[in-house]
């Protein structure tokens, strides 16, 4: 399986294992509001990277709620795309809506 650079299969593992725990009370919310809880989901993936592996949240606040990417390698301000990652939860099997029109890795929470 072919990730961006720094990023390891046991980063993954420790970040799926912490969204699936935090996000397991919040399950209910999915079936009231699905937008909202793959929202979430999303925020949870970005804070799971962040703790377990060497890419970083966004440091401008409005690129990391509004635009591509959520993470990079050592957090650099403006990485190329190779070294950068969005965080999306979706449920749906088809592409993302949002932030999905540009190079870049794609982490689908589903």
């Amino acid at each position: 399986m072919a990730l961006p650079k720094g990023l390891e299969p046991v980063h993954i593992k420790r970040a799926v294992d912490y969204v699936e725990r935090e996000t397991v009370v919040l399950v209910d919310l999915y079936f009231e509001q699905a937008n909202v809880f793959s929202a979430i989901v999303g925020i949870f993936g970005v804070k799971a990277l962040h703790h377990v592996s060497p890419y970083k949240k966004h440091k401008h606040p409005d690129v990391a709620q509004q635009r591509f990417p959520d993470l990079s390698l050592g957090g650099m301000l403006n990485p190329p795309p190779e070294l950068a990652l969005e965080s999306k939860g979706s449920s749906r099997p088809w592409a993302i809506q949002s932030h999905y029109d540009h190079p870049g890795w794609y982490v689908v929470w589903r």
